[in-house]
Formats: structure tokens, C-alpha cells, sequence
């Protein structure tokens, strides 16, 4: 199973699409991703209104590493990921 570390790149799943990011920090408990781990990262590319070098923050549901998006015919999937804090 794909694992979300800090200091690994990853997709912010925002209305935009997917937009690449670095994790910088993982605040919560290790386990299945949830709402109750916070994730803070850099944006690595531009898109749309978020701009590369930009810090955000926001839940680990949103954030997917890159191992756990599989891109399909007909689209993108992101399969079940865990969270690795600390």
C-alpha cells in the first residue's frame, strides 16, 4: 500500500485537478489517511490559482502520494493510501 511521508512528493486533489507538492510536515497519528491528520506542503508547479512555492495546508484525504494515483482511460483514480507522521 502507498504510504504519504514528509519530504516525498505528492498530488493536492483540488477543483482544479491534481497539482504536484512536496510534503514538508505530517501532523496527527499514523494509520489510514483521514480527516484528523493535517498535512503541510509547497506546491512544486503552477496551476490555475495556486502558485509554485506557495506553503498550504489541509487534511491528508486531499493530499495522495504519488505511488497511489493511477492514471486510466478515462481519467484518474487515486487508490487507498496510508499516513506515515513524524
Amino acid at each position: 500500500m502507498p504510504t504519504l511521508k514528509a519530504n516525498e512528493a505528492a498530488y493536492y486533489d483540488s477543483f482544479v485537478g491534481l497539482v504536484p507538492c512536496k510534503v514538508l510536515s505530517i501532523r496527527g497519528e499514523s494509520g489510514q489517511a483521514s480527516s484528523k491528520q493535517e498535512v503541510t506542503f509547497r506546491v512544486t508547479a503552477s496551476l490555475g490559482p495556486y502558485k509554485r512555492g506557495e506553503i498550504l495546508s489541509s487534511d491528508a484525504l486531499s493530499i495522495a502520494p504519488r505511488d497511489a494515483v493511477k492514471r486510466r482511460k478515462h481519467g484518474v483514480v487515486i487508490l487507498p493510501y496510508s499516513v506515515e507522521c513524524g
